[in-house]
């Protein structure tokens, strides 16, 4: 399992010094029509797929990806420097759109390379004078729910404490 923790990225680009490692976050603004914002932990703004990421401080927690790939939520923490984030939370709710994060190579942005990235929901915003904090999550819809649950009466020889979902 890999933990996106706060230092993970920093850990990485320490491993591997072959160049940088760059968090960003898609935020979809609008449904109807289309429109997208993009970020990227970095200090000048970057273009990536013909789209300009805008700089932003940001720190990811609770990010886990696992090959069973755990529905619990994780949190975006952007800096609110200058009151610019609490200021467009303010002008626009954005619960309960999409939200796509990415971690991409400063040196891989014009390559056709495979990248990282993970796709949310935005379930929560909180923002104060320093930092604003964007809780994401998937939602299970009817369409998407477990098709049944093996329990341990019906399986005797499975653990009562984890329920095995098909």
């Amino acid at each position: 399992m890999i933990q996106f923790d706060a230092d993970y990225v920093d850990k990485l680009n320490e491993q591997y010094k072959g160049g940088r490692f760059i968090k960003a976050a898609i935020v979809t603004e609008n449904l109807s029509p289309l429109t997208l914002k993009y970020w990227a932990d970095n200090a000048e703004p970057l273009v990536f797929q013909g789209n300009t990421y805008q700089p932003l401080k940001m720190r990811w927690e609770g990010i886990k990806t696992s090959q069973g790939m755990l529905l619990q939520g994780a949190t975006l923490t952007v800096s609110n420097i200058g009151g610019a984030a609490s200021s467009y939370l303010r002008t626009m709710d954005i619960t309960g759109n999409p939200c796509t994060i990415q971690l991409l190579h400063a040196d891989l942005l014009n390559t056709l390379t495979n990248y990282w990235q993970r796709k949310y929901k935005i379930l929560g915003l909180n923002a104060n004078n320093m930092v604003a904090t964007f809780t994401v999550g998937r939602n299970l819809g009817r369409n998407k729910l477990p098709r049944g649950v093996i329990l341990s009466d019906e399986f005797p020889g499975i653990s009562n404490d984890v329920p095995r979902i098909l």
